[in-house]
């Protein structure tokens, strides 16, 4: 496989004094555009835009099957806030990468992110009939530690675009499957078109932000590691929600994982890529039976049952493997 190469990318997006004195930069207005298909995701972009007042009939009512209502709510509502702290981290991109494919990209993908939110904020309080419930401590610190870091575009662009879109598009996917209310079921296609084009971008413009991915990789990887689990935390309360819409998130996980592999897969490797790839091993490997653990301690309420924490912790008393699989979670 032919590796990416860093220094090929051609700056036409950057602002400094030297680009004011010898042009070049966002004064470049040659319209040369090497990343074909980047710019094409652009382009994209413009022919597939939608808008939200007028993408449904929103004064119609959503009638929802009630088997499904409260679990799609409580999904949504979990992916909502994260559609606003991306409109943040591209806004930012926008003014971090080199060239002009990714520069007018990401400020068309900021634009897409306001229109996720706005439009999920909307659907949501017609799916249950109540308002929108605020964010969690916990979901809340994922949408900014685990999203922004406005001196580490790298960081943002895999956050984002590599791991949050994937996950997202996902979820999206598997709650349009038992949807039944046409509203509900257009606006996620609406937005999974979307996610589908922020998370090919990953994949055509991360080559730009690989000197910083270069410089930051091992604060990086421990930044995602962290948020993987406060992912796993701030994703407590939906055990009940995603065993209802049948959203296996270790399945989910496990994807995202490959695809991360994939985009990295495609730059030139680190010289501890070794060790970094039997580290991504064994997190992939772990990451299911961690997930069975929070499903066996967690009552039909979503909350942690106390009477099954207990029970698991006497097993583990008794058999060395069930207190090797209780400390691993």
């Amino acid at each position: 496989m032919t590796k990416k190469d860093p220094s090929t990318v051609r700056d036409t997006a950057s602002m400094s004094w030297r680009h004011v004195v010898f042009g070049g930069g966002v004064f470049d207005n040659t319209g040369e555009h090497p990343n074909r298909k980047g710019w094409e995701i652009y382009e994209l972009g413009q022919k597939s835009f939608w808008a939200v007042p007028s993408a449904v009939a929103w004064d119609e009512p959503v009638r929802e099957d009630p088997r499904y209502a409260d679990a799609i709510a409580a999904m949504l509502a979990f992916l909502c806030p994260g559609e606003k702290a991306a409109v943040t981290g591209a806004s930012l991109l926008s003014t971090r990468v080199k060239s002009e494919e990714a520069k007018f990209y990401f400020a068309e993908q900021a634009l897409e992110e306001a229109k996720h939110y706005d439009a999920l904020r909307r659907l949501i309080p017609k799916i249950t009939g109540k308002p929108m419930p605020q964010p969690s401590p916990w979901v809340r610190l994922l949408y900014s530690f685990g999203v922004i870091d406005e001196d580490d575009p790298a960081f943002m662009m895999a956050s984002i675009n590599v791991i949050g879109e994937h996950l997202a598009n996902q979820i999206f996917h598997k709650i349009n499957h038992v949807a039944k209310d046409e509203t509900v079921r257009k606006v996620l296609a609406l937005i999974g078109r979307d996610e589908s084009r922020h998370i090919a971008a990953g994949q055509r413009f991360f080559v730009e932000v690989y000197p910083h991915l270069r410089k930051n990789r091992h604060e990086i990887t421990a930044k995602h590691l962290a948020t993987t689990i406060v992912l796993l935390v701030a994703a407590f309360d939906l055990v009940n929600p995603m065993n209802t819409l049948d959203i296996d998130l270790a399945q989910v996980l496990d994807a995202m994982y490959s695809h991360y592999e994939d985009v990295l897969g495609d730059l030139p490797p680190f010289p501890e890529q070794g060790l970094r790839d039997a580290l991504m091993k064994r997190l992939r490997k772990q990451t299911p039976r961690t997930i069975a653990q929070v499903k066996a301690v967690t009552g039909v309420d979503g909350r942690v049952d106390v009477g099954r924490f207990v029970a698991m912790c006497s097993r583990a008393l008794r058999s060395p493997r069930a207190l090797r699989d209780l400390l691993a979670a």
